[in-house]
């Protein structure tokens, strides 16, 4: 088992150049891979093809938005880490993701969160969460069951299909908004890989809830009842720069060279990239990675 400070677990579908790009930006950090089963072959070939020792792909999956299918790839890859390496932390990211800063200072900058999970989170209801046609703070995507098929969420003409009749949260759940994109204690991620292993009656739930990827992992390790004391604290703040154009935007913009000093403040890592914008990302290896920022 390999001890180190930190794991990656990346969920990737698109952009294989990018996608090397950010393995190559984690250099001497062990990576978890999966790769979207619907990602064509000669992607997924490009992606994968002469990958290095620090580096583990599992095995692909269907993946989309809005569904189990994304927690499901996120929880099988957290058990490789989990099992592989030693990391006091493992993060979670995207294939459009990059970090900010090297890989010594992010180390440093975890430190302060030795034993504790770095996750953007915070109680359901939240304004954050409402909708024009549903104004109940998020509550919504709890109360009803959704139409799942292979664990992918059903759309129909762009919305969810609902399906008859209200239902219970369960009383043991302390409900959070949060980011799918997150750095786990390690703990933490043997406490979540536990509940899903045993308690096949939450796991239902789950899987008919609506965006699971930014609710579960909150909710579970949050819930008193489920994690003691040693639940999850609510925190506005996450380790991710983000982009949006406006409140309530589905997703965050994709970052060019105009962004570049908005990147300064402390964040980790910070998304969407991709790999048109090889400018701003020599800017960022340059400026905000290079020797001097590790020092």
């Amino acid at each position: 088992m390999e001890m180190t400070p930190l794991a990656v677990v990346i969920l990737a579908h698109a952009d294989a150049p990018h996608l090397r790009r950010l393995i190559g930006a984690l250099s001497g950090i062990p990576v978890v891979l999966h790769c979207d089963r619907k990602t064509p072959e000669s992607v997924y070939a490009e992606m994968t093809s002469g990958l290095g020792g620090n580096v583990r792909v599992v095995g692909r999956t269907r993946t989309s938005l809005a569904s189990w299918s994304l927690v499901n790839a996120e929880l099988r890859c957290l058990a490789t880490a989990l099992e592989w390496t030693g990391a006091s932390h493992i993060a979670v990211l995207s294939g459009a993701d990059y970090p900010l800063m090297s890989i010594d200072r992010i180390h440093r900058e975890l430190t302060a969160w030795q034993g504790r999970t770095w996750m953007e989170n915070v109680p359901v209801p939240t304004a954050k969460w409402n909708t024009r046609r549903q104004h109940d703070g998020g509550m919504w995507r709890f109360r009803r069951r959704y139409l799942v098929v292979r664990d992918q969420a059903v759309y129909v003409r762009g919305h969810p299909v609902p399906l008859p009749f209200r239902r219970t949260v369960p009383a043991e759940l302390s409900l959070r908004a949060a980011s799918q994109w997150k750095i786990y204690a390690r703990h933490h991620v043997s406490a979540l890989l536990e509940i899903a292993a045993t308690r096949p009656d939450l796991m239902k739930f789950w899987r008919t809830t609506l965006v699971p990827e930014e609710s579960f992992a909150a909710s579970v390790l949050a819930s008193p009842a489920l994690l003691g004391a040693d639940r999850l604290e609510p925190n506005e703040s996450g380790a991710w720069f983000l982009e949006w154009r406006a409140p309530g935007d589905g997703h965050p913009q994709w970052l060019d060279d105009t962004d570049l000093e908005k990147l300064r403040p402390g964040k980790l890592f910070a998304r969407k990239f991709s790999s048109r914008q090889s400018r701003l990302l020599d800017r960022i290896d340059g400026v905000l990675r290079g020797a001097r920022a590790g020092k």
